[in-house]
């Protein structure tokens, strides 16, 4: 599973579970918002990929960040 702005080169390598991240240079943040809102995207991140890595997916399959 990746994390990542840039899901082509996931794909490339083979990777089944892709979250398209916030931008390349902070793909599980966002150093614009504010503290306690970063944190609650940093938050929303990791819950998207708990419930990718519980979700059986064939072929490679890219998620997005809801909300």
């Amino acid at each position: 599973m990746f994390v990542t702005a840039l899901p082509t080169i996931a794909q490339m390598v083979g990777t089944n579970r892709i979250l398209r991240g916030v931008s390349i240079t902070h793909p599980t943040g966002d150093p614009a918002l504010a503290a306690a809102e970063e944190h609650d995207l940093r938050v929303r991140v990791v819950r998207r990929a708990l419930e990718m890595l519980a979700t059986e997916v064939d072929p490679a399959t890219i998620w997005e960040l809801e909300g």
